[in-house]
């Protein structure tokens, strides 16, 4: 494995030969692995004519049948458009007709040395993988979860030396509803007991009264039937 990557700098672009990355400003750029190849042929030797020829020999070889003509054509226009070039006011390549290609910036190569793999601790306490350059980070996996421990149930028996209750005792403890049913309950019998009671003195009273007028009606009637004394023979006798 090498120890060392090769870089080529051009205007705001970093190529990573050795890894096959292009950079703008530090942003990754997306391009093809041939594309890539050439324009670090091309940009190695800036400033020189790269012939047609070579660039087939370089990319393709004698023994690829293929149309490398489309192909290379294919791959600049890819390569420019990464760079944002334009084939009329080249800034980067310029295309030299019936040769081949020129790469017109300046570039200033440099060889650094790998940096050291990313270890990350993982939080479940297993050690992480280490990330390599120019591949996927490595998959870190969740942390596991965190058991919940419930309260205990409480027990409805009662606790060692408390006193029982007694046979009509209320539970301790009752709900709202409950009290405001009883209380409701309680109010419902006190009233009907009131309403019973008053009916019932009612009808005693109307009972002590009927007898009370039946005998002045039969007294009435006793006065009106008494004998009338006959007033002729008292006075016959006082003549």
């Amino acid at each position: 494995m090498n120890q060392t990557q090769d870089l080529v700098r051009f205007g705001l672009f970093e190529l990573n030969v050795t890894t096959e990355e292009l950079r703008k400003s530090g942003t990754l750029i997306r391009l093809a692995p041939q594309p890539l190849k050439l324009l670090a042929m091309l940009a190695r030797r800036s400033g020189q004519v790269v012939t047609r020829e070579e660039i087939q020999q370089s990319l393709w070889g004698n023994e690829t049948y293929v149309d490398f003509e489309q192909g290379m054509n294919h791959c600049i226009k890819q390569i420019r458009t990464a760079l944002c070039d334009s084939a009329d006011s080249p800034v980067y390549i310029e295309t030299v007709p019936r040769r081949g290609y020129r790469f017109l910036a300046p570039v200033v190569t440099k060889r650094i040395p790998v940096p050291p793999p990313q270890v990350r601790e993982s939080q479940s306490g297993i050690q992480g993988q280490v990330a390599l350059p120019g591949t996927a980070p490595p998959y870190t996996p969740p942390p596991p979860a965190k058991a919940v421990v419930l309260d205990p149930p409480v027990s409805a028996q009662p606790a060692a030396g408390a006193p029982l209750p007694g046979p009509g005792a209320m539970p301790a403890a009752s709900s709202a509803p409950g009290r405001m049913t009883w209380i409701v309950l309680t109010a419902v019998i006190v009233l009907l007991v009131a309403i019973a009671g008053f009916f019932l003195l009612r009808s005693h009273k109307s009972a002590l009264l009927v007898p009370a007028r039946n005998a002045v009606v039969v007294a009435e009637l006793g006065m009106s039937r008494a004998p009338v004394p006959d007033l002729r023979h008292r006075r016959r006798g006082q003549y």
